[in-house]
């Protein structure tokens, strides 16, 4: 009888035997979105797993916050300076340091200005109030590009000089430029522009939303610009007064607070139709409001709105819009009110003995949940100003860095285009790697930076 056959050795299972699901499951315990990008693009397999599942994207943003980056800082005006960027993590994070490295936050892909550069007179609008005035060009433009802000993995500039509009990103360099309105930087005495960007297809060169509002003749315009310039842009006249006005994007509405309004303008970009919408009676009630506060997004994307302390205390309102009972949704939504105490800022500001009371935070932007702040001294010596974040999820107060006593703009990272699934098929991890530039993107231009809202005295 023929002796037994040796037992077949088993081949010993990798992680690359591992299904998609499971794989999902394991990069969503990775600590953050620079981890994630540089352990998907190691390999075909685990690229494919994490670019075909909006499902585990979404997973990981909610339990990842979008990550800060640095600070891109200028100083804007008639001379504007050129920018600088400073990057800021938590050491040792290779991953990040990294992704910072590889991007070019010197934003030297922007093109040069053209001192000879004239606006576009011949675009369609269809506003038909809209008048175009003939009026000398400056003669000493400035060719600095000037940050207007920074939003969407966007760094939104824009150049007096060759009235030209741009939206660049630093880590993909994706640059995408667009026509301005006419007499647009000519004509306005205040402009923005936001960013409509797709959550599921972030490659998608997005819209810009424009408004601009003109003093002398008192009356401000939003336009709608395509990203192909051959598709002639959309004009609609802003309800109500737009002088002092401060717009917000969340979720493909333009939300827009007013001086002394109890009301917000919100705008769809989808189907370009004006609302209004009822701020939460504490702040409506409040007579001689000074827009007092901020308008931004929680990490779960809704709008919320963070006020300074209605009685003068060292905390922060926060007013949520979302159903009032989770669980029994009706299809209405309500300002849902929370209270977030600011005494920890003591620990990071150094005052002189018995000059804690001459402390102020004020508030500077909502994004994602997060709230940065600013420390200002109001006593006798100067004390270091402190830029910190504040987690309206966590209640987590952190200190960034010591302030930079110009304009600056917080950089946060977005979800890379290379980990979304497109129509055209699995792409190569070169491609993947590789970084496009293409015209027609996104910028958000403005008269000036948002004016930082007061917070009680701590």
């Amino acid at each position: 009888m023929a002796p037994p056959l040796p037992p077949t050795a088993k081949c010993p299972t990798t992680v690359l035997d591992l299904d998609d699901d499971l794989l999902c499951e394991v990069f969503l315990r990775l600590p953050g979105l620079p981890s994630l990008v540089r352990a998907a693009l190691s390999c075909r397999t685990f690229h494919s797993a994490v670019r075909s599942s909006p499902a585990f994207r979404r997973s990981f943003r909610a339990l990842h916050p979008s990550p800060f980056v640095g600070l891109f800082v200028q100083r804007r005006g008639f001379k504007p300076e050129a920018s600088s960027f400073h990057a800021h993590h938590s050491p040792p994070d290779q991953d990040f340091e990294a992704a910072a490295r590889g991007g070019d936050f010197s934003l030297t892909a922007l093109p040069l200005p053209d001192a000879d550069g004239s606006e576009d007179g011949n675009e369609e609008e269809e506003y038909e109030e809209y008048e175009e005035e003939d009026e000398e060009e400056e003669e000493e433009a400035s060719p600095v590009w000037e940050i207007e802000r920074c939003c969407d993995g966007y760094v939104v500039v824009f150049n007096r000089r060759a009235k030209q509009i741009a939206a660049y990103n630093p880590l993909t360099r994706a640059l995408h430029l667009y026509p301005s309105p006419p007499r647009l930087f000519s004509d306005a005495t205040s402009f923005e522009f936001h960013i409509i960007s797709s959550q599921e297809d972030p490659g998608a060169p997005p819209r810009v939303v424009c408004f601009d509002f003109n003093l002398f003749q008192a009356k401000a315009v939003v336009h709608l610009i395509s990203p192909d310039s051959s598709i002639k842009s959309k004009c609609r006249k802003f309800p109500g007064t737009g002088s002092g006005v401060t717009g917000k994007m969340v979720n493909g509405s333009v939300y827009w607070t007013h001086v002394g309004k109890p009301y917000i303008t919100v705008l769809d970009t989808t189907t370009l139709k004006f609302t209004k919408m009822d701020l939460p009676p504490l702040l409506a009630d409040q007579e001689g409001r000074k827009c007092a506060f901020v308008f931004g997004n929680t990490k779960g994307g809704r709008p919320c709105i963070v006020s300074p302390d209605l009685w003068g205390g060292c905390s922060l309102d926060v007013f949520f819009w979302r159903p009032e009972d989770e669980h029994c949704d009706d299809g209405r939504n309500y300002w849902l009110y929370q209270t977030f105490p600011l005494k920890m800022t003591r620990q990071f500001v150094k005052f002189p003995k018995g000059g804690d009371e001459f402390i102020i935070v004020r508030l500077m932007d909502v994004t994602d949940g997060i709230m940065y702040l600013r420390t200002e001294y109001d006593g006798c010596t100067e004390s270091p100003q402190l830029l910190l974040s504040f987690c309206l999820e966590t209640a987590e107060l952190k200190l960034i860095c010591e302030d930079y006593h110009k304009p600056v703009h917080p950089y946060i990272m977005a979800w890379p285009p290379s980990l979304v699934q497109n129509d055209e098929g699995p792409c190569s991890k070169d491609q993947a790697l590789s970084t496009a530039s293409s015209e027609g993107c996104d910028v958000k231009a403005g008269g000036g930076q948002t004016l930082p809202a007061s917070v009680a005295k701590a």
